[in-house]
């Protein structure tokens, strides 16, 4: 298995960073646009839906360049690193609420992670 080497390990963390920056752009403009009468146009007129399209573009392009020197098999497993971070953030950044079983399951995936992570070094 090719190591993951540090460029990839930056570009998998960006990918990560513009992920998780993507969810919560997504859910302010649909909170944003919540209860409108004509909600698809409303939720077009949320300035944050589209600056979660850039983060969308941003990070398919800095993903198809962690493939190019980064084994499918090590590099998606640690992009789930998503799953715990979005809700980490959405509870930090939207003041949403975790339960206790959602951060182990958080907690649960990171340990996962990281020995995917730790096998692929």
């Amino acid at each position: 298995m090719t190591p993951l080497t540090a460029a990839s390990a930056g570009l998998l963390a960006f990918c990560i960073v513009t992920e998780i920056g993507r969810e919560l752009c997504f859910k302010a403009a649909s909170d944003g646009a919540e209860g409108k009468r004509a909600y698809v146009a409303a939720l077009a007129q949320q300035p944050m839906l589209w600056l979660g399209v850039v983060f969308w573009f941003v990070e398919m392009v800095a993903w198809v360049l962690v493939l190019e020197t980064t084994p499918l098999g090590l590099a998606f497993p640690i992009m789930t690193l998503t799953y715990a971070g979005v809700p980490l953030a959405g509870t930090l950044i939207l003041k949403e609420r975790l339960t206790p079983l959602q951060i182990a399951g958080a907690a649960l995936v990171a340990a996962g992670v990281t020995c995917v992570g730790v096998s692929g070094l």
